[in-house]
């Protein structure tokens, strides 16, 4: 399969746009535009060596139709590569080398959290996501009420190196259940203490949120949260906020013990 040629495809429809499951993918080249002019709301591909990018996205779109078991088909790689576009930030498009590798490896580093783990009336566990979806997988939870359960919101991350990319949370459905676990907990905030907690035992440190995914208009509000984490646990350092260093909202994890400010277990479990 020429993938060359099907990547050459998506860079002349992304000039005008095209949509993949309601994901409007617009972006361009430095062949077709500059960078000043009429289109710097447009994120601009940056194309250095194409031999080693088009090399690159071979190693990816081959590793997602194994990982997901897709049939090797001319739509199949179209909508993989397209898809990897629509997950990119701004930065992602000026350096695409080192975002298709994290995305490999997002695939690749897939053994955290390998089994489903209970905490008290909390269990946790990672679920393989759509390739529709920001990265391959998400980390969810829920708590056993009785014989009922309270799903948290889930959160889609990825891991390349030893860094967790952060990409979204989002509302899990209970359909109006347990109104009042909404009441007493800030269950976002509660979703992400759990797993800032699960990547450190993994061994995780850094932590980079996206703050911006421009071709799913996403401004995301997650990165709010995470400053009200850092007030609540003094081993959840902001080393620096959007577009300080890079497009990231950057943070580092240490031990969780103690010495925080709410001790964890009285954050997430009821004591009364």
């Amino acid at each position: 399969m020429d993938i060359e040629k099907i990547f050459d495809e998506i860079i002349d429809e992304a000039y005008d746009g095209i949509t993949y499951d309601g994901i409007f993918l617009k972006f361009h080249t430095l062949d077709k535009v500059t960078l000043s002019g009429t289109f710097n709301d447009v994120p601009i591909l940056v194309i250095k060596n194409k031999k080693e990018l088009v090399n690159k996205l071979k190693t990816y779109v081959y590793t997602v139709l194994d990982y997901k078991r897709l049939d090797i088909s001319r739509s199949n790689i179209k909508k993989i590569i397209s898809l990897l576009w629509a997950n990119a930030c701004y930065e992602d498009f000026s350096r695409p080398n080192n975002y298709i590798d994290n995305h490999i490896n997002f695939y690749i580093n897939d053994d955290f959290l390998n089994k489903d783990k209970e905490i008290n009336n909390i269990v946790i566990k990672k679920r393989a996501e759509s390739i529709y979806k920001e990265t391959p997988y998400a980390f969810k939870s829920y708590m056993r009420i009785g014989e009922d359960k309270y799903y948290l919101p889930y959160i889609n991350y990825g891991i390349s190196n030893d860094t967790c990319y952060i990409y979204n949370i989002v509302d899990s459905k209970n359909d109006g259940k347990h109104k009042d676990i909404e009441d007493k907990y800030n269950t976002k905030l509660l979703s992400l203490s759990l797993f800032m907690k699960e990547l450190y035992n993994y061994g995780i440190g850094r932590v980079k949120v996206v703050s911006c995914l421009p071709m799913r208009e996403n401004k995301n509000s997650i990165v709010d949260y995470f400053i009200d984490m850092e007030h609540i646990f003094k081993n959840i350092i902001i080393s620096s906020r959007p577009f300080e260093c890079d497009e990231y909202m950057n943070i580092s994890i240490s031990e969780f013990d103690k010495k925080n400010k709410v001790n964890f277990n009285e954050l997430i479990f009821d004591k009364e």
